[in-house]
């Protein structure tokens, strides 16, 4: 990917693998309106207020939100859609960010030695730290307090292909490691350790050397002494570790003045070759304290009747995900400095404004069959909303026939539809071509249930699924998804191609068939970011925390990992002989091994620990 991945935006990174799935154009301008339809009009009127700077990119926990959700919720009234159960909210809380709790402290202390009094006989000098101007803890930090002696660990890499390890020859074990991080969490593009510049991966490889808390400090530069924000990460602060970072001025002080941070720092790269030493006569103790910052939040749903007595008990889903980035945040792809909304147009108030239009069609012409309607919250944020959702439905799962699914759906250009899904029933492609036909549309089809959005959640529960977009663009996450760039009338048209399939899937006396998909590709993505070559392994990750190590939804049909038997709420430990403490560690780890490499897994299912071995396979 989300990028780093967007350190796992999974969706970042799942977005721009999907961008070369659909090899799709990215420049897409503004679509000229014409006389726009009674079904236009509407769906500019909701789209145009769901984006509007009013609500502040709708994300979740906020103001904003909350209007959208009266927002729908009214409109579901004012058409007759009926609430499923007592009330068209449901209620969940998502962690929308990190805060400091109020026990974060670190101080040295600094044996100066005097000539001629034995070393024991001095006492260590104590110098406190200021939280927030010397130092501040990174968003993966364990919470807790850790002491050590310091030592200074270059970049904090090992490499057995470059014949590079930062950690050779030096003694970490308990102890406190300072290492170098780039100034904008990217290493210059020319620097030999570019691939390593992630500061998840410093963490793990320092924590696997045994060391008991990092201390990053920024290479030279401008924003040498700035901090990187404490932004929540969906992929979990789980780290096995704490780790802080330092004001590149106040840490160089404590460096010997025959190592200087600088000089050394130059001396590594110059030569590109590691050059780490413990830092004598200093100990230091680091408390750090970060909390998740919680917000209720809402999923709306309705319920519109079916007309067939004889079909009470079947029911079709119908969702779009009408949260968004707020003012941009860990998942924003915006470059500047000045923070703006992002109002999200096709991302995706488009696909909750095609929520509302079908639930005006269907409530003007019920189909036979019930349909529940669903507004998601918090799929920015790791799919929360739709996860939540399958947990605790409603409706029992068992229930439901199908789910369709519509994100970023405002931006048709050439006719051109995309679809995931089509090959989780044996029903669909069928039609769907057909009626693409019938709709003057072309589409691009992906077979896989799994993807960046919602309808994946009820993919995992052997749901079939559809997800309708028209795009990715270059507006994606930033704050220009705005209105005046949506196509309404091409909205209009992939919502008439949507509502055939609809009432095409209802036509039919039998519910759809559902198939597992054999995916093609690694639902973990590689940590460098490309696709072609690499070892598989064929985990679904799932993107809850546990303090146990990394929990997958599953593996992948045909995978690696299916083969040897890995199943949904695994927590896996150890990939060989590293320990794997989320999805961050996973990745790394997989980095250093090669297709055929045959690695012992050791995972807990429920509370017994197994172990499995796994042949990893080739990427495709």
């Amino acid at each position: 990917m989300k990028q780093q991945y967007r350190t796992w935006k999974l969706y970042t990174a799942v977005i721009f693998s999907l961008i070369l799935l659909l090899n799709l154009t990215i420049t897409i301008p503004a679509q000229p309106q014409g006389q726009l339809s009674p079904s236009d009009e509407r769906i500019k009127t909701h789209l145009s207020y769901l984006a509007s700077d009013e609500l502040e990119g709708r994300f979740p926990g906020t103001d904003g939100i909350r209007k959208a959700a009266d927002y729908i919720e009214n409109y579901f009234k004012s058409v007759g859609v009926q609430p499923l159960g007592s009330t068209y909210r449901q209620h969940f809380n998502v962690s929308t960010g990190l805060k400091l709790g109020q026990h974060n402290d670190m101080f040295f202390e600094v044996l100066i030695i005097k000539e001629g009094i034995p070393k024991e006989m001095n006492k260590p000098q104590k110098r406190s730290w200021a939280l927030n101007s010397d130092w501040q803890p990174v968003k993966f930090s364990e919470s807790g307090t850790v002491s050590g002696e310091l030592v200074f660990a270059g970049y904090g890499v090992t490499d057995k292909d470059l014949n590079y390890d930062d950690y050779e020859g030096i003694d970490v074990k308990g102890k406190i490691v300072i290492i170098l991080s780039d100034s904008s969490e990217r290493t210059p593009k020319d620097h030999f350790l570019m691939k390593y510049s992630e500061l998840r991966y410093k963490a793990s490889n320092a924590r696997d050397h045994g060391a008991a808390g990092v201390i990053f400090v920024k290479m030279i530069s401008d924003s040498a002494s700035t901090f990187y924000p404490l932004r929540i990460d969906i992929a979990g602060k789980n780290s096995g570790i704490i780790a802080v970072q330092a004001n590149r001025t106040s840490i160089a002080k404590f460096f010997p003045k025959s190592k200087n941070l600088y000089p050394v720092e130059l001396e590594i790269n110059d030569k590109k070759k590691p050059n780490s030493f413990s830092i004598p006569n200093i100990t230091v103790t680091i408390t750090t304290d970060i909390e998740d910052d919680q917000k209720e939040t809402d999923n709306v749903v309705g319920l519109i009747p079916g007309t067939d007595p004889k079909l009470k008990d079947e029911y079709i889903v119908i969702g779009a995900h009408y949260d968004h980035l707020g003012w941009g945040g860990v998942n924003s792809l915006y470059m500047g400095s000045t923070p703006m909304i992002h109002n999200g147009a096709d991302d995706n108030a488009s696909g909750t404004s095609g929520l509302l239009e079908l639930a005006y069609r269907l409530k003007e012409k019920p189909i036979r069959r019930n349909v529940i309607l669903i507004a998601f919250s918090g799929e920015e944020l790791g799919l929360l909303g739709s996860e939540y959702y399958v947990k605790n439905p409603l409706i029992p799962l068992e229930k439901d026939i199908c789910m369709l699914n519509m994100d970023m759906i405002g931006r048709l250009k050439n006719n051109t539809v995309s679809l995931f899904g089509l090959g989780t029933s044996p029903f669909f492609e069928k039609i769907c071509d057909t009626l693409a036909v019938l709709s003057d549309l072309s589409i691009t089809k992906a077979q896989d249930g799994f993807g960046p959005s919602d309808h994946a959640s009820f993919y995992k529960h052997n749901l079939p699924v559809l997800m309708f977009i028209t795009g990715v663009h270059e507006d994606y996450h930033k704050p220009s998804d705005k209105v005046d760039k949506i196509n309404f009338p091409g909205e209009t048209k992939v919502l008439d191609y949507v509502e055939r399939i609809l009432r095409r899937i209802d036509d039919e006396p039998l519910k759809p068939e559902f198939t597992k998909v054999n995916s093609v590709t690694d639902n973990l993505p590689p940590a460098d970011g490309k696709k072609g070559y690499g070892a598989w392994f064929g985990i679904i990750p799932n993107f809850e925390e546990n303090p146990k190590g990394c929990k997958i939804s599953g593996a992948s049909p045909g995978s690696p990992a299916m083969k040897a038997g890995l199943k949904e709420n695994d927590i896996i430990t150890h990939f060989g002989d590293k320990s794997i403490k989320n999805l961050y560690d996973l990745t790394y780890s997989l980095r250093e091994h090669k297709p055929g490499d045959k690695i012992s897994v050791t995972l807990l299912r429920g509370d017994n620990e197994i172990k499995i071995d796994v042949t990893l396979g080739q990427r495709r």
